[in-house]
């Protein structure tokens, strides 16, 4: 009996140990920093002339994400037009699903939105306006083209894998910056208990710090942090007790901005995921360009992203819902 339990552990030993270097196998070359970077460059384009919603740019963006969506072998959700969610006329959310086996109602969201402030003719931030100077177009490469990066490259990776339990939605969003009209749209369309919760991921490429760590919005609402640090020391780096950390810009209101907030509000577990501070000198400028993001960081991210969800995406873990906020 003695042998036969060391043989099972061994076993189960090697099992995971395989497991794990098959996983990070495919981090190394769906989350390379060359592919982050092609994606970033098609968004973040000057062609893309900023990405305001309900531009015919703005819808271009919107069908490369598509386009990727369905080479990450993503399905539809049923009630839209293929990956396409109308919020209103020209206004898009873009959708794609890998269904759940055995708990196909329990949903995973990663989200982030696609679109940016546009031009100096469209920004609708007047203290933000340009005087003079030749670039007039707010390319939004940190904000948020990083992010929807991540979630196409996360969808890519989750499909590949092929072992989640719940059903997974990968969700680029419009109209962020004209106050969360897409997530606000989503999250009243759904039964918010079958929401298990939000990944949202906003602005990971570029950090003050050299050796930079992701921190959460809204941290103390819920149990989720918890639950990413635990699985990314099993499935990560076993000795990176705290890879996710606290939101350290509690002023600047960061939960409240993104979103997430939407969910939030309906008790859903829903935070965004960040890198870069909120005082950023690129943010909503026409700096924020590809060339300013740091491309091996943002695979750190999304490594992490990666491993830290994978109780959630089996099915293991369940956060805490969250109380009413406000």
């Amino acid at each position: 009996m003695r042998f036969f339990i060391k043989s099972f552990l061994l076993i189960q030993f090697l099992f995971s140990f395989f497991l794990t270097k098959g996983q990070s196998s495919l981090t190394d070359s769906l989350f390379h920093p060359d592919s982050l970077r092609h994606i970033v460059e098609v968004l973040a384009s000057d062609s893309m002339n900023g990405r305001f919603t309900g531009t015919k740019e703005n819808f271009r963006a919107a069908s490369f994400i598509a386009d990727e969506f369905g080479k990450a072998g993503l399905s539809h959700v049923t009630g839209n037009k293929g990956f396409f969610q109308e919020v209103k006329p020209a206004w898009f959310n873009v959708i794609g699903a890998i269904k759940g086996r055995s708990k196909p109602g329990q949903l995973i969201i990663f989200s982030a939105h696609y679109d940016h402030v546009g031009t100096n003719l469209t920004n609708p931030f007047p203290n933000e306006k340009l005087v003079g100077g030749n670039d007039q177009v707010f390319n939004g490469a940190n904000d948020n083209a990083s992010g929807v990066a991540a979630v196409i490259s996360l969808a890519k990776y989750f499909k590949a894998v092929d072992n989640n339990e719940r059903t997974l939605l990968f969700i680029a969003f419009t109209g962020e910056e004209l106050g969360m009209k897409g997530s606000e749209f989503l999250a009243n369309k759904f039964q918010n208990d079958s929401i298990v919760a939000v990944i949202n991921i906003e602005m990971i490429g570029r950090s003050e710090y050299k050796n930079p760590k992701p921190y959460i919005t809204g941290y103390e609402y819920s149990d989720l942090k918890k639950i990413l640090n635990n699985n990314y020391q099993v499935f990560g780096d076993k000795t990176e007790k705290e890879f996710f950390t606290r939101d350290p810009y509690i002023k600047s209101s960061l939960f409240t901005r993104s979103d997430n907030y939407p969910f939030a509000l309906e008790g859903v577990p829903a935070h965004s995921i960040m890198l870069t501070s909120p005082d950023d000198k690129y943010y909503h400028h026409p700096d924020d360009e590809a060339w300013t993001l740091d491309y091996p960081k943002m695979k750190r991210v999304i490594t992490g992203i990666a491993f830290g969800t994978t109780g959630l995406v089996k099915g293991l873990d369940t956060p805490r819902r969250i109380k009413k906020i406000y």
